[in-house]
C-alpha cells in the first residue's frame, strides 16, 4: 500500500511584505516632493554619500530635477536658543530645545536651570504650537521683554532676541 505523505504547507516568505512597504514609502515620498518614484533611491544615496563627504563630482552627471517647494511640515524647524552674548565668543551658550514644553527658570527640575534670584523657579515655556514655537511668560515678577515691550506670550520667530528679568538676553534661531 503507497503511503501517503503530507504536502508541506508553503513557507510565507517576509519579502513581499518588505516590497510593498518600500514600494508604498517610495510613492509616498515621490508625491511629497514632485519627482518620479524612480529617483527616490538615487537622490537619498546622494544625501547620505554627502553628509558622509563621499560625493566624487562627475562630468556626465546630469542635475536632479527641481523639486516642487516642500511645505514646512516634512520637515521640522527645529529651535536653538542662544542664552545672553557675554560668552568668550560673544555668541553666548546655545542649546537646542527637544523636551517640550521647554520651562525655563531657576529651579533645578526646569528644562534650561538658570541660577539667579531675578528669574523665577518656572520662568518661562515654550511650547510647539502646530509649524511653529510659542514663548509664553509664566506671570513672573521681573517679566519677559522683546524690545522693551514686556510680553505674556508670543510666537517665536527666528532672530528675535528677549530679556529675561530685564538683564538676561535670550535669543531664538529656528534651522
Amino acid at each position: 500500500m503507497p503511503s501517503k505523505a503530507k504536502a508541506k504547507p508553503a513557507r510565507k516568505n517576509a519579502a513581499p511584505k518588505k516590497f510593498d512597504e518600500v514600494s508604498k514609502l517610495r510613492a509616498r515620498i515621490a508625491k511629497a516632493l514632485g519627482i518620479p518614484a524612480g529617483e527616490i533611491e538615487l537622490r537619498a544615496l546622494r544625501e547620505l554619500a554627502s553628509s558622509l563627504g563621499l560625493n566624487e563630482p562627475k562630468a556626465n552627471a546630469l542635475p536632479a530635477p527641481a523639486a516642487k517647494p516642500r511645505p514646512s511640515s516634512y520637515l521640522p524647524r527645529r529651535l536653538y536658543l542662544a542664552m545672553d552674548g557675554r560668552g568668550l565668543d560673544g555668541r553666548g551658550m546655545a542649546f537646542e530645545v527637544i523636551d517640550l514644553p521647554c520651562i525655563i527658570g531657576s529651579s533645578k527640575r526646569a528644562s534650561v536651570w538658570i541660577n539667579s534670584p531675578q528669574i523665577e523657579t518656572n520662568h518661562l515655556r515654550i511650547t510647539q504650537d502646530g509649524d511653529g514655537w510659542v514663548l509664553e511668560d509664566l506671570k513672573s515678577e521681573h517679566g519677559t521683554f522683546l524690545g522693551e515691550k514686556r510680553i505674556q506670550k508670543r510666537a517665536l520667530q527666528d532672530g528675535d532676541e528677549f530679556k529675561l528679568a530685564g538683564y538676561l538676553r535670550l535669543r531664538a534661531e529656528l534651522r
